[in-house]
């Protein structure tokens, strides 16, 4: 028997920016239960958000793009032909990009999920993959994909044509060692994050090296991996380190802002924290891929009762 039950809990329901610069975000509320059904996930793995706030969350078990509300109510769902799809990003336009990343390719889509074009194979040729894990796009509407095991920031335009590739495998600047995340923000700057190398390359949209940040370990500014980024209003980055249990914020530069999160299942707590976006409103959303969840931050000096739904799992079979 399914059951289904309420949880009320206290968020800002009004346009609100992120938490002052040094001080970490107040946990607002959290969605998801492990599953197949509408709202559910297995191993919510990164998301995206439109610009009326609706969210996308892709699944790396469940092969499927889900599409929320801001407050976490289920719209609809897509999935037919996604071999765990990775990462996912909009254009200007609301179209929805998706690494597809067992499949070695790209999948276009639009707001609902309408099927537009795919591009890319496995090889190691000018607009071919080997495990596409970080999408991102530029304000003229040019897509970045981090090419894993080719160690490379590839450049498409909107309909898949290869424009340009930068990054060898290696450690050195402008070198790339398994880039699982791309974020580019406003004025163009392409961010890379880097999984084996644990830190931050950010480059021009030529890819011309500007700086890096990050080393292995568990202090301010280090990583134990790194799995997304996401860039706020004001510039800023939001980098989720999943192996130590938190997400960190840094200027565009690279300075560290400040960090939330510890291991756990409570409210801002995480078991491995995997996609990370943030909303025009401020709110940060972040990907709880073990707890199978979504939990979102932000400012809650405004606040009123908002009402999540959820699914209570059986006791028994």
């Amino acid at each position: 028997m399914k059951l289904l039950y309420i949880v009320t809990v206290v968020v800002s329901l009004v346009c609100v920016s992120a938490a002052s610069s040094d001080t970490p975000p107040s946990f607002l509320f959290a969605w998801g239960t492990q599953g197949g059904g509408s709202g559910q996930f297995d191993w919510p793995i990164s998301m995206a958000v439109n610009a009326s706030g609706d969210v996308y969350v892709t699944e790396w078990n469940n092969n499927r793009v889900q599409k929320f509300t801001s407050n976490g109510a289920f719209i609809l769902s897509w999935g037919s032909g996604f071999r765990n799809p990775r990462d996912v990003a909009l254009d200007g336009s609301g179209n929805v990009y998706v690494d597809d990343q067992n499949n070695n390719r790209i999948q276009k889509f639009t707001a609902n999920g309408t099927f537009l074009l795919a591009w890319g194979d496995l090889g190691s040729g000018n607009g071919q993959f080997n495990a596409p894990t970080g999408i991102a796009v530029d304000a003229d509407g040019n897509v970045y994909v981090a090419d894993y095991f080719n160690h490379r920031i590839q450049k498409f335009t909107s309909s898949g044509a290869f424009i340009l590739k930068w990054g060898t495998q290696g450690s050195g600047d402008g070198q790339l060692n398994l880039p699982a995340g791309v974020a580019v923000d406003a004025s163009g700057y392409v961010y890379v994050a880097e999984q084996e190398n644990r830190r931050i390359s950010k480059f021009t949209n030529t890819g011309t090296f500007v700086a890096k940040w990050g080393t292995s370990g568990t202090g301010d500014g280090q990583f134990s991996n790194i799995l997304d980024m996401a860039i706020d209003a004001n510039g800023d980055l939001y980098v989720t380190d999943p192996q130590n249990y938190r997400v960190q914020k840094f200027t565009s530069n690279g300075t560290f802002l400040t960090k939330w999160g510890e291991a756990g299942t409570g409210n801002g707590q995480f078991n491995q924290p995997a996609g990370i976006a943030v909303a025009p409103n401020g709110w940060i959303y972040v990907a709880d891929q073990y707890n199978n969840r979504v939990q979102v931050f932000g400012d809650a000096a405004t606040a009123t009762t908002h009402t999540t739904w959820g699914r209570l799992k059986s006791l028994y079979r």
